[in-house]
């Protein structure tokens, strides 16, 4: 057994290499603790044994099969492995392995194997395309439910397995119960490492249930403790803030070139009359993508600057700052007001110059990233904190900064549309303030569906390409992986990259993920924001933080990988400048 403490990094544990954690690092799962709170989205129930034509009917199963022979299917280019198989009922099938063709290796012909996977009829055959397996011996088989986990990068489910089994079996983690041990027992609820130990691997339903049990009741006593929290620091009441005429406000709207919509004038109103009273507040802004929620935010920190106070703008992504931070000082050009960019690249020596700067009161307007949390960043007179894209934090991440100050104002924002009964019971500490309307001029952006056909795609790149040098336009391609994966059929952005770049040779191809340097980042987008580059192929990266008006079509591939509110977002990437933008999306 190895001992080691929840806080430990992910470098320094043994059983997990060094690549295995630098490429879980960039994904925010950092230390122990990190990642046995990185849940599973789902589980592979193989405490029961199908046959292939119940696995069929189920729609999914486990089925002891035996391989009977391999066949490559498709044309000279482009082949895929079939593997016929059997069960021990003699129903045959087979397992369709695209882009895994090195399976031949590892199934080989006359071998037992336990097959756990989606299967369904076609073609008058049993098949699976979405399968895993394991050496099958039917009389050691017993039955368990394995985890299934968000996938990124190069991270397999194997991987994730085995490192929450070495974390749990073989590390002696002293893991703490949180709520107090009366409710345990009232409750007969789990301990805390039990509860998290069959959350990743339950014995059955009963062990799942009360292990998720335990943890929600975990998660609403603190969501509770963090509501009470805000009670008493609205009780204490903020010092009452001196009048000002306004003029920052005032002078940034004389040189906007543009009118400020109906509902933009009434969101900011609803938060100085708030800003300016003797309570403190926490409202919760939503509006759709382009509705113009920064420009509101702007105009509000501003006001809060211009009576004495610093105001935060805390975003997500380094990329989503740093276009922040220069549309903030293209606005605000000519006023008296000096802004500061705070983020996890920052470089040492310029980060203790920002940080003294901040902490003597010489910066009014800091944007920041997850770097703004750190113990370094303390403030003069912090007054105001707004928080984009609010769904990437926690509650305990927002009063830890709001913390940082005195009777400290407070204002989310989101574009994920949340009708007001939701958003009451998610987020009953707050108000909420809706921004419903559109840009002058905005059209709807037309999504259309379009199926992964040879033929379909072959049409599609064309219209592409004859509307961008139709309209002067702009392409986004969005996968879902970086590079190939063992585990999943998706497409890739490595692979489709290079197919994209000869499809649109002339046009300009590039690349953006997370892998990408911040600097390297901000220079693909600039060439794209120029035109220099009319296609970039990336992925859910720009989900937030890509704001290029001339962008007019989005493709989205694998689109069944992506959830609504990240289809939603990534839809927000055009249509932005009075154009008509398009979204693709290929299933």
């Amino acid at each position: 057994m190895f001992a080691c403490e929840l806080r430990e990094t992910l470098i320094q544990t043994k059983g997990i290499g060094k690549k295995t954690a630098a490429v879980l690092n960039r994904n925010n799962l950092k230390t122990i603790s990190d990642l046995i709170h990185y849940y599973p989205r789902a589980y592979s129930d193989r405490t029961k044994l199908l046959d292939l034509r119940e696995a069929a009917r189920n729609g999914n199963g486990t089925v002891l099969i035996k391989v009977i022979d391999h066949r490559l299917i498709g044309t000279r280019y482009k082949k895929f492995l079939k593997v016929i198989i059997s069960d021990t009922k003699g129903n045959y099938g087979a397992l369709l392995c695209f882009n895994r063709n090195f399976l031949a290796s590892k199934l080989k012909i006359n071998d037992l194997f336990f097959v756990t996977g989606k299967f369904s009829v076609a073609y008058n055959e049993i098949q699976s395309s979405s399968f895993e397996f394991e050496e099958g011996d039917p009389d050691s088989y017993e039955g368990k439910m394995l985890p299934i986990y968000p996938l990124f990068e190069s991270i397999s489910q194997n991987v994730f397995r085995k490192s929450m089994e070495d974390i749990f079996c073989k590390f002696e983690v002293s893991i703490e119960n949180e709520i107090p041990l009366k409710y345990i027992k009232k409750h007969n609820f789990m301990d805390k490492k039990t509860a998290l130990h069959n959350l990743h691997f339950p014995h059955n339903e009963i062990s799942l249930k009360n292990a998720r049990n335990t943890l929600i009741y975990e998660e609403f006593f603190f969501q509770k403790l963090f509501l009470l929290e805000r009670k008493d620091r609205i009780a204490k009441q903020k010092k009452k803030r001196k009048n000002i005429d306004f003029n920052y406000k005032k002078t940034l709207i004389k040189n906007l070139g543009f009118s400020l919509m109906d509902y933009q004038q009434s969101a900011f109103e609803q938060i100085e009359k708030k800003m300016f009273s003797s309570d403190v507040f926490s409202i919760l802004l939503q509006g759709d993508v382009g509705s113009g929620k920064t420009l509101v935010s702007l105009v509000s920190m501003l006001s809060a600057v211009e009576s004495g106070y610093q105001a935060v703008l805390l975003v997500p992504t380094e990329v989503l700052a740093v276009q922040h931070f220069n549309s903030i000082n293209n606005f605000i050009t000519g006023l008296p007001v000096k802004t500061a960019l705070l983020t996890g690249s920052t470089s040492k020596k310029e980060r203790i110059g920002t940080t003294d700067e901040i902490k003597s009161g010489k910066i009014d307007i800091i944007i920041g990233t997850h770097a703004l949390f750190s113990d370094d960043v303390s403030f003069y007179n912090l007054g105001y904190v707004v928080i984009d894209e609010q769904h990437r934090f926690g509650v305990e991440q927002r009063y830890k900064l709001l913390n940082k100050g005195i009777g400290v104002d407070l204002l989310l924002m989101t574009a994920t549309p949340i009708p007001q009964s939701l958003a009451l019971a998610l987020y009953g500490d707050l108000e909420l303030v809706t921004m419903r309307g559109k840009i002058n001029g905005r059209l709807p952006v037309k999504t259309w569906v379009v199926e992964d056909d040879k033929e379909r795609l072959a049409k599609m790149y064309q219209w592409i390409i004859d509307t961008i040098r139709a309209e002067d336009g702009r392409a986004i391609f969005v996968y879902p992986l970086i590079e190939d994966s063992e585990s999943s059929d998706y497409k890739n952005l490595t692979e489709e990259f290079e197919n994209l770049k000869k499809i649109f040779d002339g046009l300009g191809t590039e690349y953006i993920h997370s892998k990408l340097k911040g600097s390297d980042k901000e220079d693909v987008i600039g060439r794209f924001r120029r035109g220099e580059t009319r296609v970039i192929v990336s992925t859910t990266v720009i989900e937030v933080g890509l704001d290029v008006p001339a962008a007019n079509i989005i493709v989205v591939e694998n689109a069944d990988a992506f959830g609504l509110s990240t289809l939603h977002q990534l839809r927000g990437r055009v249509g932005r400048n009075n154009k008509q933008g398009y979204m693709i999306l290929v299933a």
